[in-house]
């Protein structure tokens, strides 16, 4: 763990973001990533919880009119974005306008004056700390911001329920479990935590319903998930106990996932007469005459919404929503696999062993194959921030890997003591945010330049001239295109230097896995450019006759500029041609366009869905003046309020 700082007074601007491209953190998030999945392998925690699947009824108490209650996913990374969205969602009232090309709603311009209320039941949708899961990170990047947040020292009436996505599972969901899996006190907010599981149901009014999947980092629900959701559904005929069987024939559901998997492949990677038990799920709801309204997640850091009308005989609207704006570092919007048109098909596979491997539902990139008889089609409605603006802010990979993580120490109020104090904690400050941020990894890059022209260098020597190599000394007299022919060449003589080597390439085509198999070879053969720039610092380091210390700082220094430049240059290129999705972003850390969903369901039942943004998140805080009060930090005086806008609005007809 970092050396953090808790309590009242770490503001926000102090508690800077995760530096993703820092190589202690990527080896963390790789070292928890694979123990997490190897231990759920042969013990899957899910399979653990014993106590009863209950209901988390929030319609029992409802008299009529409009009902309020909150989305949000992907919080707990940088402290001005995560607290300024925690402060947003339990405001008692919060003031509201529209963005431009949102329609205005009635009910919120003229009952409301453009103040929203705020709501007593929140939806989480996991992810609330990066990069881990421990229970520092927890306190110091989520429950400490969402608790200073608070706008009273009341007891709370609000009820929060919640999944978890990925990087909640890196301590096996063990602090996740502690804030919101049972009623215990001195959780999360004091608030009502009433679900059992790491997965939920919830009644809301009007029949409308909320199904909570968690995947653990396997992909799919496991066998004691899956039985518990259909053991609600009610047969079509089936006229027995609403009690037993709850959620029935015309019902409205929203399932809530821990990840949009409408972005991969259409099917999943199913495999031929083994759907996965999602699939399976959604067939029995549609199977049963249960309406499938909307698929929800986050782990995407954006909004994007998508609909369809028609097709799959099916004769409703649902939504493929994904809004991961909590307060974690943005995803691009124009990323082709964002982008590409999504297709639901529900298939019958006549291969399967047994009746009830036989229905799916598949919803997913539409292939080229597709038809739209086949297939319900789904049109992009909205996203946020936009497409064009998405892709623009590709162009900051310039120079993200060389920004400090933050600058606000150099520049803190909070120093305190003679000029000299002050002067060295604001350079201790900026210090921490230069080391402890994505810096660092231009700086592992130069270590593997140097490393590089170390082992590989051992060649050019007398020993090795009967195999066509010259000494070092004679290197500055050979043209470039010849010393490189002869770099390669070095590589099968030098088996210390081959490994580096493919160290570089491995980093490379690593960075470019998640955009599939033909991504890893043209990530790998970015990684011959690194190896061409590191050979071409050593060939003018021996043109300028340096001698080898100076020549092999220059090399190092070299790295880290050229190493740099080079992977920003490579993710602004490929992020702005559609490509890494999640990883092109990370880089640039940007705190913000960060909202989260406030939905409404009116007196007749209908469900209104408002996606409330903001551009711009405060960058300095101070605490309350008024002693006693909260929220605990408000803005300085000098910064402008965070301006909450409906930056989309849809309506979903019971």
């Amino acid at each position: 763990m970092a050396d953090y700082k808790f309590g009242k007074y770490e503001p926000p601007h102090m508690r800077w973001p995760v530096a993703w491209y820092h190589p202690l953190v990527l080896l963390r998030a790789a070292k928890e990533m694979v123990a997490s999945g190897d231990f759920i392998r042969n013990f899957d925690r899910r399979e653990l919880f014993t106590e009863k699947f209950g209901i988390v009824d929030q319609a029992k108490d409802y008299t009529g009119g409009d009902y309020w209650w909150d989305f949000m996913s992907d919080s707990g990374d940088g402290g001005n974005a995560s607290y300024t969205v925690a402060r947003a969602m339990q405001a008692p009232h919060l003031p509201i306008s529209f963005a431009d090309g949102v329609s205005a709603d009635e009910v919120i311009t003229q009952e409301l004056g453009n103040n929203l209320p705020g709501s007593k039941f929140m939806v989480f949708g996991g992810d609330l700390a990066y990069p881990g899961a421990s229970t520092e990170e927890y306190q110091y990047r989520f429950i400490e911001m969402w608790e200073a947040a608070k706008p009273s020292n009341e007891k709370s009436d609000l009820t929060v329920v919640s999944i978890p996505q990925n990087h909640d599972w890196f301590d096996n969901i063990s602090t996740f479990s502690r804030h919101f899996i049972g009623e215990y006190a001195n959780h999360f907010l004091q608030a009502h935590t009433p679900q059992s599981r790491s997965y939920f149901v919830t009644r809301l009014p009007h029949d409308w319903w909320i199904l909570g999947l968690d995947y653990a980092l396997v992909g799919d629900l496991d066998r004691s998930q899956y039985e518990a959701f259909l053991n609600l559904l009610q047969e079509p005929d089936d006229n027995s106990d609403p009690s037993t069987k709850p959620i029935r024939t015309g019902h409205n559901v929203i399932l809530l996932y821990p990840e949009p998997y409408w972005t991969r492949p259409l099917g999943d990677a199913a495999g031929e007469g083994y759907p996965k038990r999602y699939q399976r799920l959604e067939a029995e709801l549609l199977a049963r005459g249960i309406k499938i309204r909307m698929r929800l997640a986050g782990d995407l850091h954006h909004y994007v919404r998508e609909s369809a009308t028609q097709g799959a005989q099916l004769d409703y609207e649902d939504l493929l929503v994904t809004c991961g704006n909590g307060g974690a570092f943005l995803h691009p919007t124009h990323a082709k696999r964002v982008t590409d048109a999504k297709v639901l098909n529900r298939l019958k596979d006549s291969n399967a062993m047994t009746p009830d491997l036989e229905k799916r539902v598949c919803v997913g990139l539409k292939a080229s194959e597709s038809t739209a008889n086949e297939v319900r089609e789904y049109a992009h409605q909205a996203s946020y921030p936009s497409r064009s603006t998405s892709k623009n802010l590709s162009l900051l990979n310039l120079v993200a890997l060389f920004k400090p993580t933050s600058l606000f120490g150099l520049f803190a109020d909070e120093a305190s003591g003679n000029f000299f104090q002050k002067a060295a904690q604001r350079l201790g400050e900026f210090k921490r945010g230069l080391v402890g941020g994505n810096f660092m990894f231009p700086i592992l890059l130069g270590g593997l330049y140097l490393l590089a022209v170390y082992c590989n260098s051992f060649v050019f020597s007398k020993s090795f001239v009967v195999d066509g190599f010259i000494p070092a000394s004679q290197i500055g007299a050979l043209g470039l295109f010849c010393f490189l022919k002869l770099w390669f060449k070095a590589l099968f003589f030098s088996p210390l230097a081959f490994g580096v080597h493919l160290i570089l390439l491995g980093l490379c085509g690593s960075i470019a896995h998640e955009d599939g198999g033909s991504a890893v070879i043209k990530g790998a053969l970015y990684g011959v450019v690194h190896i061409l720039a590191a050979a071409t610092l050593f060939w003018i380091g021996s043109r300028m006759e340096l001698d080898p210390y100076t020549k092999g700082f220059m090399i190092f220094f070299g790295g880290v500029l050229v190493g740099g430049i080079l992977f920003g240059l490579y993710f602004t290129l490929v992020s702005r041609a559609g490509g890494l999705a999640n990883n092109a972003f990370s880089a640039i850390a940007h705190q913000g366009y960060k909202g989260f969903l406030r939905f409404r369901i009116d007196k007749d039942g209908n469900l209104h869905g408002y996606m409330i943004g903001t551009d711009k998140v405060p960058q300095r805080w101070v605490l309350n003046p008024v002693k006693g009060e909260r929220p605990l930090w408000i803005e300085r005086s000098d910064q402008n309020p965070p301006e909450w806008k409906i930056r989309d609005a849809f309506t979903l007809k019971k």
